[in-house]
């Protein structure tokens, strides 16, 4: 009886101090990434704290189980031995994955999931920024051996954990039932005491749904979504969604045919719509001249969205009006092989030249695969550019040099052309180059210089292309992939999170002038060409013109096991299941008044919405229905 009671201790030892070590992680990661819940109240954070706990176990038994259930047999000192060098690298392990997110977390706004492991091993970007990510993040590191030295201290659990057992019916019978307990307690918190086994939105049911990724932790995130299919969700009747919302969109063309205009989009590395001065109010030192400018003579979207917050989940959304809704991007998920029929395939058929130009090196997020698929002919990535001393060393050749190549390359394309341009010198670890280091002020934060630089290259381009024929007959549409580099409470919301402009410029038409008070997503942004350009036809699309008056206005993202909708002038979360908030998001711009138990009509019509619309994405996905045929 002793022996038992000496292993039972050293059990709750182990299990007391492990959960310790990784709620100790927890409480790094938030006080790293405080802004982001600097408005959820103590209550709601302790909550959220004490709920983590209960993720921190699953990944304690589900990955130290061997070590629980080997201390109650009578082994000898080599159990030390084996059990501490276990111990120390498994966690080890799972210790550094849960570091990781302390950094990438202001990117995503999420805990990493399986598919950290296809971005990394997409091209060979993350290696070669390896040495800059070691130098800026130095921190984890520095926290990771901390936590390998804490992990040491588990030795001295060991000393006393070989006693001699006597073998007899008793002692068997005792260690026979403790096994059957031990087992069970495992099973049941690993697999959950509800209807369905404990996964991501588990999280969402005991906090504040936008505490989820404190709740979470990072292994969890990752073990829950490896290989994970997409479970197809079905609220309605086929006939009766299609009512709701349908993902055909048919372009009945508001405007009479432009010529076969050219089309140029230029989406921008990380041009949050807080980091340019346009849709500041000139309130603070503007970093974006050019871009300002620009804009005040474009068509301007004042409700305008992404529907991811990856450079990855960008392209899917503007070329082939694909959203993010599903844990793993779409370019990385099992579906990328589908058929989709793109802008620029539909272009294609209209006598256009398609081509892609981005600076960095080929393979970046499969940009290169997936334009291909979207119906894009020529991809101009860091390979094809003729000047290797452009290369900025870590992502791709500087925005300033390619630039004026890509308008030196168009130059010689036969119109109509449509062209794709991606910019990155304002993305991490926002580096210019030497000669104008001292040329562009540090600003506030650290990307602001790098989107001084990224304006101004814009500003040489469009100066240099008014001198080219085919500028006079072209719509530029500018955007920007995603939102980063937050600094006030609105840009870090659920809102303003994804808040990146959307804009129509084109020299020679007056009528792409002034700001639409109504709201867009990048899903909106091929069937707005396409209706510009007077093309009539039929696309699948999860968006719609923004000049058709007779479709509905709205914006949608998935984030944390939870859906987004804007609509009019409301703000909906939905957790798959539920609605557990809506704002009006217009009047309450930081998201304070939950209007869940009033305005139950406004309620009532969004989540019709929201269902249908996750309905008609899944089918079309798991169905290979996502082209009109």
């Amino acid at each position: 009886m002793q022996s038992i009671l000496i292993k039972f201790k050293l059990a709750v030892r182990l299990l007391l101090f492990l959960t310790t070590f990784y709620s100790l992680q927890r409480l790094f990661f938030l006080l790293f990434n405080f802004s982001f819940f600097k408005n959820n109240t103590f209550i709601e954070l302790f909550t959220a704290f004490l709920w983590g706990i209960r993720f921190d176990l699953w990944i304690i038994l589900a990955f130290n189980s061997i070590i629980f259930l080997l201390i109650f047999l009578p082994l000898k000192s080599s159990f030390k031995n084996f059990s501490l060098y276990y111990i120390l690298t498994v966690n080890g392990l799972l210790t550094f994955i849960n570091l990781i997110d302390i950094a990438y977390y202001p990117f995503t706004l999420k805990r990493s999931t399986s598919d950290l492991f296809n971005l990394i091993t997409t091209g060979k970007d993350v290696w070669i920024l390896l040495p800059q990510f070691i130098i800026d993040y130095w921190y984890i590191i520095f926290l990771w051996f901390t936590f390998l030295w804490l992990l040491l201290l588990t030795k001295k659990f060991w000393k006393q954990t070989y006693i001699p057992i006597h073998y007899n019916f008793r002692n068997i019978t005792l260690y026979f039932f403790i096994y059957i307990f031990t087992i069970g307690i495992m099973f049941g918190v690993i697999r959950g005491t509800r209807l369905r086994p404990v996964n991501l939105l588990s999280a969402s049911l005991h906090a504040n749904p936008t505490l989820t990724p404190l709740v979470l932790n990072t292994p969890f995130s990752i073990v829950k979504t490896i290989g994970k299919p997409i479970h197809k969700k079905h609220f309605y009747f086929e006939n009766e969604s299609d009512l709701i919302f349908k993902p055909i969109y048919n372009v009945k063309p508001n405007f009479s045919v432009n010529d076969k205009k050219n089309v140029v989009i230029l989406i921008l590395e990380s041009f949050s719509k807080e980091h340019i001065g346009f849709f500041n109010n000139n309130k603070k030192k503007s970093f974006t001249p050019f871009l300002d400018s620009l804009l005040s003579n474009s068509f301007v979207i004042k409700y305008s969205y992404s529907n991811g917050r990856k450079s990855i989940e960008s392209l899917p959304s503007i070329l082939a009006s694909i959203p993010s809704l599903m844990e793993t991007p779409y370019i990385l998920s099992t579906f990328s092989s589908n058929q989709i029929e793109g802008l620029p395939a539909i272009l294609k058929k209209h006598g256009y030249q398609t081509s892609f130009y981005h600076g960095g090196t080929n393979g970046t997020m499969r940009f290169d695969v997936f334009s291909r698929m979207a119906g894009i002919e020529n991809y101009y990535g860091r390979w094809e550019y003729p000047n290797a001393d452009d290369y900025d060393g870590n992502w791709g050749i500087w925005d300033e040099p390619y630039l004026q190549y890509v308008k030196n390359q168009l130059d010689k394309t036969k119109n109509p052309f449509f062209t794709l341009i991606y910019t990155l010198s304002s993305h991490h670890p926002y580096n210019i180059p030497d000669k104008y280091k001292n040329v562009f002020q540090e600003g506030e934060h650290k990307i602001l210089k790098s989107i001084a630089y990224t304006d101004y290259s814009l500003k040489l381009f469009f100066e240099n292309a008014k001198k080219s024929e085919w500028f006079k007959n072209t719509l530029f549409v500018i955007t920007a992939d995603h939102v980063f580099g937050s600094h006030s409470d609105f840009y870090y919301n659920e809102i303003g999170s994804y808040s990146v402009p959307i804009a129509f410029y084109c020299e020679t038409d007056n009528s792409l002038k002034g700001i639409a008070n109504i709201i867009a997503q990048h899903c909106d942004i091929a069937p707005s060409i396409l209706d510009y350009l007077g093309i009539k036809t039929s696309m699948f699309a999860f968006g719609s013109s923004i000049w058709d008056t007779l479709s509905e206005r709205f914006a949608i993202n998935y984030i944390n096991g939870t859906y987004k909708l804007l609509y009019d002038e409301y703000f909906l979360r939905f957790d798959g299941e539920k609605v557990n908030a809506i704002f009006n998001f217009k009047n309450d711009s930081l998201l304070q008044n939950n209007l869940i138990n009033e305005n139950i009509a406004v309620k009532e019509k969004m989540t019709k919405l929201v269902k249908s619309i996750i309905q008609q994405y899944d089918y079309a996905l798991i169905n290979n229905k996502m082209k009109v045929r």
